[in-house]
């Protein structure tokens, strides 16, 4: 797991690096990440997560945008274990008029959190993993220059995947649902 998290550590530093080049806006966002999901005819219960996410935002136009965003979402599905996600998003103005911007967009996330444990020799590891199609829609105003607030709402299908493995065994199961995701932050525009 270590080692894992030291590879998402380096290629984030690596693609950050390189990004600055070109970039034209960083955020900083607070997100709530809350999952709906059925299995079997029930609902299943599963905890939101808060989330903290760093966004890269570059501007294809005048009206568009692409964005990739790295997210760390501590307690995740209510693990108690510290999950990390993505999303990469196409955006989209609609309204501008002078300090404020409208905008919607769509676009891929995705979330995942594991934990291992060892015991007698056996080791046992399991993993919460989903695909989340999002849409989204948002405001962003300007409130200094070259700093802009935003607030937004992303929503869609979500495709939940749990697996679990023990001494050469292993068990998995997917179910479907939607998400909800509010997302409020700040970006500071590069050039």
């Amino acid at each position: 797991m270590l080692m894992r998290v030291k590879k998402i550590l380096i290629t984030t530093a690596l693609l950050g690096t390189v990004s600055f080049a070109a970039a034209d806006s960083l955020g900083l966002s607070g997100t709530y990440n809350k999952g709906f999901y059925r299995a079997d005819g029930e609902s299943v219960d599963v905890d939101g997560s808060f989330g903290v996410s760093l966004s890269y935002t570059y501007d294809l136009d005048a009206m568009s945008a692409i964005r990739a965003d790295l997210e760390l979402l501590p307690n995740l599905y209510g693990s108690e274990k510290l999950g990390f996600g993505g999303e990469f998003t196409y955006l989209r103005s609609v309204m501008t008029s002078g300090e404020a911007d409208v905008y919607f967009g769509g676009g891929v996330g995705f979330n995942t959190v594991s934990d291992s444990a060892t015991s007698n020799g056996v080791t046992t590891t399991a993993r919460v993993t989903a695909i989340n199609p999002t849409l989204l829609a948002g405001a962003r105003f300007a409130v200094a220059p070259g700093f802009s607030a935003f607030a937004e709402l992303a929503g869609g299908p979500s495709f939940l995947r749990l697996s679990a493995s023990s001494g050469g065994q292993s068990v998995s199961n997917s179910i479907n649902g939607a998400f909800l995701k509010p997302r409020i932050g700040f970006t500071y525009t590069i050039r």
